[in-house]
């Protein structure tokens, strides 16, 4: 992973004063990992790409804001696609079961 994460603290003393800091909760299901995510100017990018989670070292997720906490602490979830699901079908002017 490309960014400075920690294990969530309970109390926020140890805020940098550069930056702000993502307490971010994977969404894989079973996981539910809670991480602080530090987001200096040097290491933005991270924000526009994907993460994984430092828990269940699933890939690919995409870090969704969820609001503000407090001073430089916002909450975020880090969510990936669904795998395994069937999408609707190409041919839609078919109809299965009507005669013409």
């Amino acid at each position: 992973m490309r960014g400075v994460v920690k294990k969530a603290a309970k109390t926020s003393a140890s805020q940098s004063v550069s930056g702000i800091t993502y307490r971010t909760v994977c969404q894989n299901p079973g996981c539910g990992y809670t991480f602080d995510l530090n987001v200096t100017p040097e290491n933005a990018s991270i924000l526009s790409g994907t993460l994984g989670c430092p828990r269940c070292r699933r890939k690919g997720g995409m870090l969704r804001p969820q609001g503000r906490i407090g001073e430089r602490l916002f909450a975020a979830q880090l969510v990936f696609r669904m795998t395994g699901l069937v999408g609707p079908a190409d041919d839609e002017d078919e109809t299965l079961g009507e005669a013409r």
